[in-house]
């Protein structure tokens, strides 16, 4: 785990490819609304906002494994105070594929740990070891 790959913020915009929604797969889109549902948010659709945008990272450390990170804001649907306003918090969550299990959710932060990507990387050793074995080879 001590090779930590650090992207510039350059680095990182090249390596986002912009997906539509109906690009993304259909079991992908239920886990994300699963979640959404669960954590009980309101997600913000506001037109200078723009609601849940999806994109693909090709990232070395990730491929062969089909990955989307959607982002969006969303809050809490809490009973406003008078002059209160609830702030929208920003989202990042990364949806891979599990070759066993189907699709997963890792919601990404700024202190998120390598510790919470483990799921992440025995994945994508699954998916090589997959296409390996798809390929003929062990």
């Amino acid at each position: 785990m001590s090779d930590q790959i650090d992207f510039t913020r350059e680095e990182y915009e090249l390596a986002k490819v912009a997906l539509e929604r109906s690009d993304v797969p259909v079991e992908a889109l239920a886990l994300l609304s699963a979640w959404i549902e669960g954590e009980r948010l309101l997600v913000d659709d506001r037109e200078d906002v723009g609601g849940i945008t999806y994109c693909r990272m090709d990232a070395r450390i990730i491929a062969p494994l089909p990955h989307v990170v959607a982002s969006f804001f969303a809050r809490r649907p809490y009973k406003r105070k008078a002059g209160h306003y609830p702030n929208w918090n920003g989202f990042y969550l990364l949806l891979y594929r599990d070759v066993e299990d189907g699709w997963k959710l890792v919601r990404i932060r700024r202190d998120t740990s390598y510790a919470q990507f483990v799921p992440v990387f025995a994945a994508r050793v699954k998916a090589v070891e997959e296409i390996n074995k798809l390929r003929g080879k062990e």
